[in-house]
């Protein structure tokens, strides 16, 4: 599923060019004077500047998820701005080139940023919102280090951003990151431990809208809850996608104890098919998010959250 909005674009004054080389895949993120990186899932591709990479232009979900480690941005841009903290990134103080699928590239400039550190497209070269006349524009002013997101488990999130700060010379092995790390393995444990006691329970991971509910078993998101014991249900997602889409009409064929409902659903809580749900109607609701800030108290929150409503579910089909 894509977010599909009018990009709002800015006159562009030229700027020298730092190129993207491609070259082969390096195993290890080694803080260095002079700034290189190989993203993980982007083959062949290593963004390398001259000099340190010190003025940084992230999207929000980046700039929260770096930021336990130490590294601010000068700038951002992107989804998230309004969300509640530990899922985007509180911007005050920093400047604000871009909200949602919008980029004033003037403002971006004036930033001077070394590098910008986003979630990025199929090829790695650029936002994975940004079309491609923006993304050649944005690429005239700094080299963009992507950070994959699609088919990612939070895990593998993670050690990507790790890698970028210790790319950026940051430590990656603080006290507090080491406790923020452990805080998360216990809650996923948690998870377990209730899933081992409760193998009927099932769960749908669902975003909906006016129009269309949209379901979800292959995310990253997913499939860690799946590899802790949760048995997802919901159809299974096209070959182009990681979502499915489900008619309003066709979602009680697939009955859950507890639903999970997407943060960035909407006009949805009047409809009499959802709240005719069984599962809706036993209060067996939780929420999630595919693109929540990559922090590991951001998730271990999430966890206990989710933790703490299939620890309370019933069996929807022994209340029936």
């Amino acid at each position: 599923m894509r977010r599909r909005q009018l990009l709002a674009l800015s006159a562009l004054a030229p700027l020298a060019l730092v190129a993207c080389t491609r070259e082969p895949e390096s195993t290890a993120a080694t803080p260095a004077a002079n700034f290189s990186y190989s993203p993980a899932g982007y083959d062949g591709v290593t963004v390398t500047l001259d000099r340190p990479a010190e003025r940084i232009a992230m999207d929000y979900y980046s700039a929260a998820a770096l930021a336990p480690y130490g590294i601010a941005p000068v700038a951002v841009f992107g989804f998230g701005r309004n969300e509640s903290p530990g899922k985007s990134f509180d911007s005050t103080g920093v400047e604000v080139v871009g909200t949602d699928m919008e980029l004033d590239t003037e403002a971006l400039a004036a930033a001077a940023p070394d590098i910008i550190v986003a979630y990025g497209n199929d090829t790695g070269d650029g936002w994975t919102w940004w079309d491609d006349k923006l993304k050649e524009q944005v690429s005239a002013l700094a080299p963009f280090v992507p950070v994959r997101l699609s088919d990612q488990t939070p895990d593998e999130m993670f050690a990507q951003y790790a890698a970028i700060a210790q790319a950026l010379g940051a430590d990656t092995e603080t006290d507090a990151i080491a406790s923020a790390r452990q805080d998360f393995d216990d809650a996923r444990r948690r998870i377990r431990d209730i899933t081992a006691q409760k193998d009927w329970l099932t769960v749908l991971l669902a975003n909906f809208n006016a129009d269309i509910i949209y379901t979800a078993k292959e995310l990253g998101v997913a499939t860690m809850l799946a590899d802790d014991g949760v048995r997802l249900v919901g159809p299974d997602a096209g070959a182009d996608s990681s979502w499915a889409e489900v008619s309003w009409e066709k979602i009680s064929d697939y009955p859950a104890d507890v639903l999970l409902v997407h943060d960035a659903s909407a006009d949805y809580e009047d409809n009499p098919i959802f709240t005719s749900l069984p599962t809706v109607t036993a209060d067996q609701l939780g929420s999630w998010d595919d693109k929540r800030a990559f922090t590991y108290d951001g998730y271990a929150a999430w966890l206990n959250e989710l933790a703490e409503v299939l620890d309370r579910a019933d069996d929807i089909d022994r209340q029936s």
